[in-house]
């Protein structure tokens, strides 16, 4: 750890060594600023092939089952468990629980998914009962995704506030069930969705110049779990990042307190740090 960025975290009363503390909501976990990470979901995770150093963990909800979770545990990590909250996907088990008038357009590169009325009372049940099933299997946290339709051709007329009422009931509803929550992206609300957050997850503001979004989660003692996928196209695998495209993803203004991995786009085990 360098001095200044040691001294950043002593500003911030932190402890690098640990991913939890205290929050204000009582048994809510709280990780900490700059904890280590790493995101593996196109495949269960292989609890014997642990990194020693990384403390938490996001995984696929629905392709990790609860003993892998408790075994994770038993390593002394945490788990942040996936899934789509805004975004309908034709392969997951309980796609037919969603009703047609629920579904907008296909998301943009991804033509196995469309976006989701988060205002639509069916689709919130769908996501309580997701939530539900991660409390089940143990997580300790979700990782909800696609909650930007806003900012995107949804086809269903959503906007900002739409995303932020949402946000914001899913934040309650992961709080019932003792679970923490972070926000997937959707930058333009967090002054609206922050308060009821225990972390972000952001892809690529460092290849959007747009990273200073993201410091008010660090500002409020809450980390910000960031992945860059700087490869170039073809590439795939175990192949390294160039150094060039790596100084470009993990050198930005307070990067020190981003807890950053560099991903291939599939997101699946490959991981280079900063």
């Amino acid at each position: 750890m360098s001095s200044l960025f040691h001294v950043i975290i002593l500003a911030l009363g932190l402890s690098s060594s640990s991913s939890s503390s205290s929050s204000s909501s009582g048994s809510i976990w709280q990780p900490q600023v700059a904890a280590s990470w790493q995101i593996i979901l196109t495949d269960p995770i292989d609890v014997s092939s642990l990194d020693s150093t990384t403390e938490i963990y996001d995984i696929d909800l629905w392709i990790n089952d609860a003993a892998t979770i408790s075994a994770l545990h038993a390593a002394n990590r945490k788990v942040i468990c996936y899934f789509s909250a805004g975004s309908y996907e034709n392969y997951r088990p309980d796609k037919d629980a969603f009703q047609p008038s629920d579904l907008g357009r296909v998301l943009d590169g991804w033509p196995d998914e469309q976006w989701l009325d988060l205002r639509s009372d069916n689709v919130r049940q769908v996501i309580a009962t997701r939530l539900d099933q991660a409390k089940q299997k143990g997580c300790d946290g979700v990782d909800p995704d696609n909650v930007d339709g806003y900012d995107n051709d949804n086809g269903l007329g959503l906007t900002q506030a739409d995303s932020v009422d949402f946000v914001n009931w899913l934040a309650a509803e992961a709080r019932s069930r003792g679970l923490s929550i972070g926000l997937k992206n959707a930058g333009s609300i967090i002054p609206q969705v922050i308060e009821n957050m225990q972390w972000c997850v952001n892809e690529q503001c460092a290849e959007m110049a747009e990273c200073d979004t993201y410091v008010p989660f660090v500002q409020q003692n809450k980390p910000v779990f960031h992945i860059e996928y700087p490869k170039d196209d073809g590439d795939s695998g175990a192949v390294a990042v160039a150094a060039a495209k790596k100084t470009s993803a993990c050198e930005f203004q307070d990067s020190a307190l981003f807890s950053t991995v560099l991903k291939n786009m599939n997101l699946d085990a490959w991981v280079e740090l900063c």
